[in-house]
């Protein structure tokens, strides 16, 4: 537990410091030259996010404290950097970073310096500056954390593959499809592509299919797992609708690339696990329950949170990349915990029928044997019948006296008199070659 605690408080260091004031130009059409900016006038700010006026933005550096130093921006939304001197010397970005980084060296470059980006979605610019042994630091606690928390999410995916493979339940396969849509979410989000090359485009790309996946394993789980009372129809067939909504904007923003069909995406994926949510609560009782909305708080909140309002602005939490990782390996363990306690259900689920084959194998072999004795008693009446030529009567007589009837018990039962049950016993006994009626029931039994 405390490893456990110090890998956590690792992950919520932050890395770098950021600027007080934050001054920006933003370039409208994206033409903007160098000369042309460092003579246009620029805007402060104490806010590193603009919301959703996105687009192409130049920034300045006025000048650094130490003599080396790396400016970082940390954000998986911006692409098209690049970084000037007062000179109108262009900067090279560094190789194998996190999030896209420079390296800066106080006497060989004119200050200030000005960065230009695009930002295709939210106007989001967490510039940081840190010298070289922090930003080292920072580096090896970041792999750290992707580390300790990509890998606990694989660790998990196997875990519930396993659980698949043991009992055979279609239902721990959902589980690992979750967990991978949140896992490819934040693996996008948290910017780790960035380290193997992948490009901002591709990478979004990614991002918003994640999130569409969360909402499509939340409507696949209604469809296949739930059990949709007459009453809750509605949810579903809106679900259905809200997740047809959502494929739409998804193929729209892959053929656009714009801001209105990713949060299109986002709201409808999270709609839908929402309305999940509710109709889980509606028919989950006892301890599962209580798990069910300690989950699904969780999910709604950090997905609304992180993915659609930090977009606008108007985020109240304040996530850090860290603290996402936190977030979700909280999760990942309440899933864990419903996942075991799933396994847990299936498992006495299953000791139950194997008591309950068990006692219809015994009830089968009784009525086996039952049925073997009257096989036995049926085969041997037959021949009497079929080699003594006897009437369908005679038949009738002989097996009530092989029951031990009486000959008044016989005469009522078959409506005969006794002078007819007579003669009838008497042909009997002629054609079975018995002199009286107990060598005949010896006989029949």
């Amino acid at each position: 537990m405390k490893i456990l605690m110090l890998l956590l408080a690792l992950l919520c260091v932050s890395a770098g410091t950021p600027f007080e004031s934050i001054y920006y130009l933003r370039d409208t059409n994206g033409s903007l030259t160098i000369d042309e900016v460092k003579n246009a006038t620029f805007t402060s700010t104490s806010s590193d996010n603009l919301g959703a006026e996105n687009g192409t933005y130049w920034f300045k550096i006025d000048d650094i404290t130490a003599d080396r130093e790396i400016l970082e921006l940390k954000s998986s939304h911006v692409s098209y950097l690049e970084l000037y001197d007062s000179n109108g010397k262009e900067l090279n970005i560094m190789k194998d970073t996190r999030f896209p980084s420079y390296f800066l060296v106080k006497r060989n470059l004119e200050f200030p310096l000005y960065l230009k980006a695009n930002f295709p979605l939210e106007a989001y610019f967490p510039i940081h500056l840190s010298d070289e042994s922090s930003f080292a630091s920072n580096e090896k606690r970041s792999l750290l954390s992707i580390g300790f928390f990509y890998g606990t999410a694989i660790a998990l995916i196997v875990a519930i593959l396993v659980f698949y493979f043991i009992v055979r339940n279609t239902q721990f396969l959902f589980f690992a499809f979750l967990v991978f849509a949140v896992l490819l979410s934040i693996l996008t989000k948290d910017n780790v592509l960035y380290l193997f090359g992948v490009s901002s485009d591709i990478s979004t790309s990614l991002e918003i299919f994640g999130h569409y996946l969360v909402g499509l394993s939340a409507t696949g789980f209604m469809m296949f797992y739930l059990k949709v009372r007459p009453h809750q129809l509605w949810i579903k067939y809106l679900m259905l609708i809200i997740s047809g909504l959502s494929t739409l904007f998804l193929i729209i923003y892959f053929v656009t690339q714009n801001i209105i069909s990713f949060t299109g995406v986002d709201i409808t994926s999270i709609s839908t696990v929402i309305l999940m949510w509710a109709l889980m609560l509606m028919i989950a009782k006892g301890p599962r329950k209580t798990i069910l909305i300690l989950v699904y708080s969780i999910d709604i909140l950090f997905l609304a949170d992180y993915f659609i309002l930090h977009i606008f602005n108007l985020s109240f939490i304040h996530y850090t990349p860290a603290q996402v990782a936190i977030a979700a390996s909280l999760n990942f363990t309440l899933i864990a915990i419903l996942l075991l306690a799933s396994f847990k259900d299936i498992q006495r689920k299953g000791v139950l029928m194997k008591q309950k084959l068990m006692f219809q194998v015994q009830e089968l072999k009784e009525l086996s044997a039952y049925k073997n004795v009257q096989d036995a008693d049926d085969n041997y009446m037959e021949s009497l019948i079929y080699q003594y030529d006897l009437e369908n009567m005679e038949v009738r007589i002989l097996n009530d006296i092989s029951k031990g009837l009486s000959n008044e018990m016989i005469a009522l039962k078959h409506s005969l008199s006794d002078d007819k049950l007579q003669q009838l016993t008497t042909s009997l006994y002629s054609k079975l070659g018995l002199d009286n009626g107990t060598d005949l029931q010896e006989l029949s039994f």
